[in-house]
């Protein structure tokens, strides 16, 4: 399957969402009226680590999850071609930015009793 790449466009009218998400973020840290004056820039930025790494995390599991559901529910072995079960494990992945739980599709072929993961170049559903 050929990679698709956003645009840069895409990629900047994202970058734009999350920049007002931003905005939300600090508005939950320290209310309508902003941080109070004692608050440091350390401070600060430590709650825009902590957005970033919920938004890494929510994003990447949410996109992870829409993919591995466009899978089929039975795919055949590559060795025999047994038809076999897709089920998921969870799995910690080091994304950048944060760690997610990855539920990660697996097929067990019980003829050749092996594991295998779906190959990338299934057709798309």
């Amino acid at each position: 399957m050929p990679k698709r790449k956003l645009s840069s466009e895409q990629l900047a009218a994202v970058k734009e969402l999350a920049k007002q998400w931003g905005k939300i973020v600090a508005k939950n840290a320290y209310g309508q009226d902003g941080p109070p004056l004692d608050a440091d820039f350390d401070e600060m930025e430590q709650i825009a680590a902590a957005a970033t790494a919920g938004l890494v995390e929510g994003t990447l599991e949410h996109l992870t999850q829409q993919q591995a559901q466009r899978l089929p529910d039975e795919l055949p072995c590559p060795a025999c071609q047994t038809s076999c079960p897709v089920k998921t494990r969870p799995r910690k992945v080091v994304a950048r930015g944060a760690t997610i739980t990855l539920h990660e599709p697996v097929a067990h072929c019980p003829n050749c009793r092996r594991g295998f993961f779906p190959p990338t170049d299934q057709p798309q559903t």
